[in-house]
């Protein structure tokens, strides 16, 4: 994770795919949590911050209203040239750090990312996305808040839930908050594909 997710108390503004009126996709999470229940360690994300980080843009301290104002102006006007695009949700992923759902065909996501960064590119100072690794699309299930083994966790997911299809038509520009190992945020835009 980059590190600025893990600042506590500052609000940093990021673009999410947020499922929100997604009830199979809320349905797969809550398969998934329901068979790590008896494990310790993880944090169970709840289904109102169920979320797809797609770009993190900044600190929210560190960037003028007007260049926030011009970035949502970008990425609305990129949206508006891309079609809604629907994934397969249920790719298992075990990190250190979280239990996820990956998607398939793993790059199908990737024109909103790039247009989500083509955007912050020319409008944001304080962000150089240039610099960030590759992404990886992804809703996590459960933050791990410990160490142990991975074993019980991959052999209650084992045979993996029916995955579910996500269907993205818009994207969300947040101002994100960590709260113990939890994500908060306040939706202060959105950005519909195909206008």
């Amino acid at each position: 994770m980059v590190a600025a997710r893990g600042a506590p108390g500052r609000r940093l503004l990021v673009w999410h795919v947020l499922p929100s009126g997604q009830p199979d996709v809320v349905r797969l999470v809550r398969d998934c949590q329901d068979r790590l229940a008896g494990l310790g360690g993880l944090d169970k994300v709840p289904a109102e911050w169920l979320h797809m980080t797609t770009q993190i843009v900044g600190f929210a301290d560190e960037i003028p209203a007007e260049q926030v104002q011009a970035m949502t102006d970008a990425v609305v006007e990129r949206m508006a040239k891309l079609e809604p695009i629907e994934v397969e949700l249920g790719k298992l992923w075990f990190h250190s750090e979280a239990v996820m759902l990956g998607v398939r065909p793993a790059r199908a996501l990737d024109p909103i990312r790039k247009g989500i960064r083509e955007a912050i590119a020319q409008t944001v100072a304080a962000h150089q996305p240039a610099d960030e690794p590759d992404w990886t699309p992804h809703i996590s299930v459960a933050y791990s808040n410990g160490t142990g083994p991975a074993a019980p966790i991959v052999r209650a997911l084992n045979p993996p839930p029916p995955p579910s299809s996500l269907r993205v038509a818009r994207v969300h520009l947040v101002a994100q908050q960590r709260e113990g190992h939890l994500y908060r945020w306040e939706v202060l835009s959105e950005a519909p594909l195909g206008g």
